[in-house]
């Protein structure tokens, strides 16, 4: 699968369809900040929500890992810019989301993400500016 990018309308309903698709799945989460610096925040945890929310200020979304009686990671990207899904070595996917302040990397692995893609809107090449074997589902 060539990398694809969601379209900015349809986070919400990509977040939610995520979630409902990967509850439970184990997510590994890697924070990039603007600098470069990386930090791992999960390793094969499982995934509890990931949600997309607006407001008056800004937009956010939520990530939650873990599971009780251990501990329950929870993170925030704020201003989120770009959400792009790509192939990674050994059958896994990685969600990248970039943000004013860097981005999160979500590695999971999961044969459902190109059905859940069937159901947004990404990018075209030509809206990004750049030729590639990316298709727009509409």
């Amino acid at each position: 699968m060539p990398t694809q990018e969601i379209k900015e309308t349809n986070w919400q309903k990509f977040c939610e369809r995520f979630e409902e698709a990967h509850r439970g799945t184990l997510i590994t989460l890697e924070i990039v900040d603007h600098t470069g610096a990386t930090k791992m925040l999960a390793k094969n945890e499982p995934l509890r929500s990931l949600r997309y929310h607006k407001d008056a200020c800004n937009d956010a979304i939520d990530i939650e890992l873990g599971e009780q009686p251990g501990a329950i990671i929870q993170h925030q990207i704020v201003e989120p810019i770009h959400m792009r899904l790509r192939d990674q070595p050994e059958s896994q996917k990685e969600l990248e989301i970039d943000a004013e302040s860097g981005s999160a990397e979500i590695r999971f692995t999961s044969a459902r993400v190109g059905a859940l893609l069937k159901e947004m809107e990404l990018m075209s090449p030509a809206e990004l500016g750049r030729e590639g074997g990316r298709v727009v589902h509409r």
